[in-house]
């Protein structure tokens, strides 16, 4: 059977371990790799956002269900960004059920986006305009 630790253990190990000097050090020592991460970060998120925003105006889609397409574009993204292939595929196509069902999203529209966000292109298909 375990040890279990006291609320005071607890906290002690948590007062050396996080000493503010030390802390402050560490995220001075990895500012620089934080913020070109971050960077990058957000610089995905906004080509992901912009691909799905062009797509939504294609076919007409408005008011709250951009927000929840763009929700499952974003999740999508997070999900399948260290996946791959097969990984990517299976992921996004529990996402799509998971939106469908729990949404009431267009299953069709759904694919669309998850394609182009697996592999990095517009999504095409639908109707309602756009060149």
């Amino acid at each position: 059977m375990g040890m279990y630790r006291s609320g005071l253990q607890m906290f002690e190990k948590y007062a050396a371990k996080y000493n503010p000097t030390v802390i402050g050090q560490r995220f001075t020592d990895v500012r620089d790799v934080a913020l070109a991460r971050a960077q990058a970060g957000f610089n995905a998120v906004d080509t992901i956002r912009g691909l799905v925003r062009d797509y939504l105006d294609e076919n007409g889609i408005t008011g709250g269900l951009r927000a929840t397409y763009l929700a499952f574009a974003l999740e999508l993204y997070r999900m399948t960004s260290r996946a791959g292939g097969p990984a990517s595929e299976k992921i996004a196509a529990g996402l799509v059920q998971k939106y469908k069902l729990a949404f009431d999203l267009n299953e069709t529209h759904l694919t669309n986006i998850a394609n182009a966000i697996i592999v990095g292109a517009p999504p095409s298909g639908g109707g309602g305009g756009g060149t």
